[in-house]
């Protein structure tokens, strides 16, 4: 009945409030003897039974603020990385049908609340990341990131876990990781979802897969960004991959959000690289095209956008990149940016707000100082230099 099906419904809830409310006694008594916390903990997930969420919970509270990505590297906690230990020893479970299932299982419930993402499952991401960078066998990890990208996109936190997990797998299994996400990039509900190459509209209702694009362009920038150095072989390629899916896909805000953080990630990946001078990146020109067309589209009567300042923070890193930019691209990116920070808005929006003033400016239209473009008299300082965007020196 409808009574006993909300009966068990609180049941659970509280139920869970309890096992969160004993968790948080045990994250106390971490901070106080970790080692012998952490060998309880140890105990109960390498058992072979797949643990119960109070455990991940404790683990997900303790690890958060540690950096747990790949061993050798320093960490701000004093605590060892008993994440990457156990997810190392926990590789053989990647094999049991059962446990497998379970994790999974673990991974795609649905939370609470899908605006935050529970400790645990935050947890369980990074964990199933390090379980199968620690894996020897390449069909085993293609096989895993393979089920996991088939499950479904439709909220953030899940997406952002997913490319998380497929990012920290590419640390070791680069090769292996292009190729499941070339392959899930050209499958049937992926194809349906994208603009131009489908015969049909994916359903509204399959909210599954509408921002599958979105977990792409995510793995993409969490593969290039844990994978570091030996990113930059494939720059060209997974650059020409998120062009395309930027230009293909059903465009939203989601989408271009997931675009503006994934690109930052690879560019600070190549940036970090001493190596990255010696290459020439084919494909930065088209995606600076991404980027003005990114700009152009943004309210102008509004300066201060999110967007807007993303977009130019990564242009100004895009061209430090060889090869360098020809003077027409020079001059039109120039152009785009001045006229997406400089322009006025109407007249009616500025006399809309004055009268938010005690004492409203008189507002007057002179069209030749107003132009964005105008060159200075002489003699005159240019209002912003051409430094400011990466675009070298001169007026």
């Amino acid at each position: 009945s409808r009574w006993e099906t909300q009966h068990m419904c609180k049941g659970s809830e509280l139920e869970e409030a309890y096992q969160d409310a004993a968790s948080n006694v045990l994250v106390a008594i971490c901070r106080h003897s970790w080692q012998v916390v952490a060998r309880h903990l140890e105990t109960e997930v390498l058992s072979g039974v797949f643990p119960h969420r109070s455990l991940f919970y404790v683990m997900g509270i303790m690890t958060s603020d540690e950096t747990v990505f790949k061993e050798g590297e320093k960490r701000p906690s004093a605590r060892p990385p008993v994440c990457l230990q156990m997810a190392i020893k926990s590789v053989p479970f990647l094999n049991k049908e059962g446990w497998s299932k379970e994790l999974l299982g673990a991974l795609t419930r649905p939370d609470r609340t899908q605006q935050e993402q529970p400790p645990e499952k935050a947890f369980l991401f990074i964990y199933y990341g390090l379980m199968l960078q620690a894996e020897e066998n390449g069909t085993n990890v293609r096989t895993h990131l393979k089920t996991l990208l088939e499950t479904s996109h439709q909220w953030p936190k899940q997406r952002e876990g997913i490319a998380l997990t497929v990012g920290l797998a590419a640390t070791r299994h680069l090769d292996h990781v292009w190729a499941v996400l070339e392959q899930f990039g050209r499958s049937t509900p992926i194809r349906w979802s994208l603009n131009s190459f489908s015969p049909k509209v994916l359903n509204s209702g399959d909210l599954r897969w509408k921002w599958a694009s979105s977990t792409i362009l995510l793995a993409y920038g969490q593969m290039a960004d844990k994978a570091k150095a030996q990113i930059l072989p494939w720059v060209d390629n997974v650059l020409s991959r998120m062009i395309f899916f930027f230009h293909y896909s059903s465009w939203d805000e989601t989408l271009k959000q997931s675009f503006l953080t994934a690109i930052p990630m690879l560019v600070g990946a190549i940036n970090r690289n001493e190596g990255a001078q010696s290459y020439e990146f084919s494909q930065v020109s088209e995606l600076l095209e991404c980027l003005m067309l990114l700009m152009e589209k943004e309210p102008q009567d509004t300066l201060c956008t999110p967007t807007r300042q993303q977009t130019i923070r990564i242009i100004s890193s895009l061209c430090k990149l060889r090869p360098q930019l020809d003077l027409e691209k020079k001059s039109r990116l120039l152009s785009i940016s001045l006229r997406s920070v400089m322009s006025l808005p109407l007249l009616e929006v500025l006399e809309k707000h004055t009268c938010l003033f005690l004492e409203p400016p008189n507002i007057q239209v002179r069209g030749w100082h107003l132009h964005p473009f105008r060159r200075g008299a002489p003699g005159e300082e240019c209002p912003v230099p051409r430094t400011a965007l990466g675009l070298g020196g001169g007026r």
